[in-house]
């Protein structure tokens, strides 16, 4: 049936009033969009909503539910359009077009559009919330006259008093910030951090009593902490002489605040230091951009715009955090990735099997994170993979990533560099998809297994265009032919060639043998198999070699905090007999981001190894009403994986919740208590 004919059927079905078999003939030759219409056409709506969210059409999906008010098909539709950055602005203008002004902020919010954000959050009465957004747009003074307002209307509100306690004390006006933390310390959750910030702003204010009466407070909760002011000052905000210090002189610090300690690196754009944050205690390292006028220097400023922009908007546990872009530096402050580079540690050769397919795995979340946001990264190399303080891995340095849906020209294909580059971006012979990406891994997955790159050079380009590389099997005759198939897909020269998703990719490393007893997947009852030997996890754990792996921290060395010496990081040391082997297992087929993660099983020792995720009890926790409902969401998230694996939690509670550097994660329960699911989804309901 020709396109002219299609047309005419489904106008002839209209006509007679026979919308639903027009929406059926629609669905029948894959056009979902007009299917959707016209089932909406008809008050059809559970009809229009499901067809149009089956087909990722989120945005029309989103504007049946409103049509409908299904509160439900809402709710479930405003937690997946952020995702879908495109369709999230489009939902924004029908939310906004419909008088929703909250939701329409949040969805622009979703995107990185603060400063819209924050326009339709201050119409809607959302004065916090629009304060929250102009800071984070760096709009300090727009922010405190909003934090200013939301104080006005609710005096009790201790995280706008601390908010706006920070900015004004930014700004050297200590009075005003003092009366503002004064206020927040009455908040028993914001008085640590209040009463911490009083005492520089009472030094400040030449009232040293007044800041000693406070730090007092301080030492009543934590003696550990210095009784004289200044070496107190010296340690929180590297000054003896507190936030006068900071504001003073031009010894290092940026825009007033940001203590520079070293530099980190430098390249022709930019340097990236180490810096301590004084309002927040916090270490950061801070992208500052150093470059000429003209042409070049406005290009240049674009990408580190659009760095930020990008970066801002990804809260993802494989992705490095951004905290602030200043325009006027411009600088970026970052989180702070004590580890280093996948490049430092690559520089003494291949590292363990373990620690490949950590890293793979954790670059390949991340960039699947990246990509769902319509974002290629183009400059996908071991620099701009990075290491936490807890071996945790994540994805960096978006300054010369692409926008899918801003329809950019090649202008800059160039940029990246040339050893990881994909044919297409050195020739710029196609658009930048995910698969320049997925080559770009292929070159790092490579070096990762064999020590070497793919292509050598110095003539990379030649290479990258021309040559074939030899299988990593060649390079390294132990690893055998199991990864050569995949690495031959990731480095065709043609596009259409490699896995079209990150996803694929990632499926096909987990079906890999990767030849590890730590590395086996806990998929049954039986216990963990190799494939090539049929053998149990506890079987293979007979033969480990007596190394040892895990140097105990805490605990009598079978059980506690230890560090995980081959991948850097702290682990938990919990006894495991038969029985609770086989409920770890069960837990352990839900794995997701936000569930404590079983890494391994070892029967032998009678003990399992359990991630110690980074971060504080949701219960001791600061945090503001958006940290709540995005720890419930993502506890959400777990709970919901859980009930597919056929378990439930039953001890789902602020104990159980911790809140660390960009996400939420459940503790895992010690054994099976008999929940029903109704009873898990209740508690997540009242975190």
């Amino acid at each position: 049936m020709t396109t002219a004919e299609l047309d005419a059927q489904i106008a002839a079905l209209r006509k007679a009033g026979r919308y639903a078999e027009a929406a059926n003939l629609c669905l029948q030759v894959g056009d979902h969009a007009r299917a959707s219409e016209l089932y909406a056409a008809i008050w059809d709506w559970p009809a229009a909503i499901r067809v149009a969210e089956e087909a990722g059409l989120l945005a029309d999906a989103y504007r049946h539910a409103l049509a409908a008010g299904d509160r439900e098909a809402i709710g479930r539709l405003l937690q997946r359009l952020p995702d879908r950055p495109e369709q999230a602005l489009q939902a924004a203008k029908e939310a906004e077009r419909r008088g929703r002004l909250g939701e329409a902020a949040r969805l622009h919010e979703s995107c990185g559009a603060v400063a819209e954000a924050a326009a339709l959050y201050e119409r809607a009465g959302e004065l916090f919330e629009a304060a929250r957004c102009c800071e984070a747009d760096g709009r300090y003074r727009d922010a405190g006259r909003l934090y200013e307002r939301s104080l006005a209307e609710d005096p009790k509100d201790g995280e706008a008093a601390l908010r706006l306690g920070r900015i004004l004390a930014h700004f050297g006006r200590y009075e005003p910030a003092a009366r503002a933390l004064q206020s927040a310390a009455r908040d028993p959750e914001r008085e640590r951090s209040a009463l911490t910030l009083l005492v520089a702003c009472f030094h400040a204010l030449r009232m040293n009593e007044a800041a000693a009466a406070c730090l007092e407070r301080l030492r009543r909760q934590e003696p550990s902490l210095p009784a004289s002011l200044a070496e107190f000052l010296k340690e929180h905000f590297d000054d003896a002489q507190g936030l006068a210090g900071l504001t003073e002189g031009d010894d290092g610090r940026l825009a007033g605040r940001y203590r520079v300690v070293k530099t980190l690196g430098a390249g022709a754009t930019g340097k990236v230091l180490l810096a301590r944050d004084g309002f927040y205690e916090r270490d950061v390292a801070i992208k500052v951009l150093s470059v000429g006028g003209g042409t070049q220097g406005r290009d240049a400023y674009v990408r580190f715009a659009r760095e930020a922009r990008i970066a801002a908007n990804l809260d993802h546990p494989n992705v490095v955090r951004v905290f602030e872009f200043n325009p006027a530096g411009p600088f970026l402050v970052m989180e702070y990735m004590a580890g280093g580079t996948l490049e430092e540690r690559l520089e003494d050769g291949p590292p363990p099997l373990a620690l490949v397919r950590h890293v793979a795995r954790s670059t390949l979340l991340g960039l699947e994170a990246v990509h769902r946001r319509g974002v290629i990264h183009r400059d996908l190399k071991p620099a701009n993979i990075f290491f936490g303080a807890a071996g945790d891995v994540k994805l960096g340095d978006f300054g010369v990533a692409h926008l899918l849906d801003l329809g950019t020209t090649l202008t800059g294909a160039m940029m990246g560099t040339l050893a990881y580059m994909a044919p297409e971006q050195m020739t710029g012979a196609s658009r930048p998809d995910a698969t320049t990406d997925l080559y770009a891994f292929g070159c790092i997955l490579y070096r990762l297994l064999s020590g070497s790159l793919p292509f050598p050079g110095p003539d990379f380009v030649t290479q990258h265009l021309e040559q074939t590389p030899p299988p990593v099997s060649a390079r390294r005759a132990e690893l055998g032919e199991r990864f050569d198939a995949l690495l031959r897909r990731l480095l065709a020269k043609a596009p259409t060639d490699r896995p079209t998703s990150v996803e694929e990719v990632r499926l096909a490393l987990d079906a890999i043998d990767w030849g590890d007893p730590m590395d086996v997947p806990l998929e049954t009852t039986e216990g963990p198999r190799d494939t090539t030997e049929g053998r149990t996890l506890a079987q293979r754990a007979s033969t480990r070699p007596p190394a040892a792996r895990y140097r105990p921290l805490e605990g009598d060395g079978d059980q506690g905090v230890a560090m995980d010496t081959l991948l850097g990081r702290r682990v938990l040391l919990e006894p495991c007999d038969e029985a609770r082997a086989a409920w770890l297992r069960r837990l352990a087929r839900a794995d997701g981001p936000h569930l404590q993660a079983v890494l391994d099983l070892d029967l032998e020792a009678g003990r399992c190894v359990l991630e110690l995720p980074l971060g504080e009890p949701l219960s001791e926790r600061t945090r503001t009403d958006e940290e709540r409902d995005r720890a419930r969401a993502q506890v959400l998230e777990a709970v919901e994986r859980l009930h597919a694996a056929g378990v439930t939690h039953g001890d789902i509670g602020p104990h159980s919740v911790l809140l660390g550097p960009g996400r939420a994660v459940l503790l895992l329960p010690r054994s099976a208590t008999g929940a029903t699911v109704d009873e898990d989804l209740a508690a997540v309901r009242r975190l």
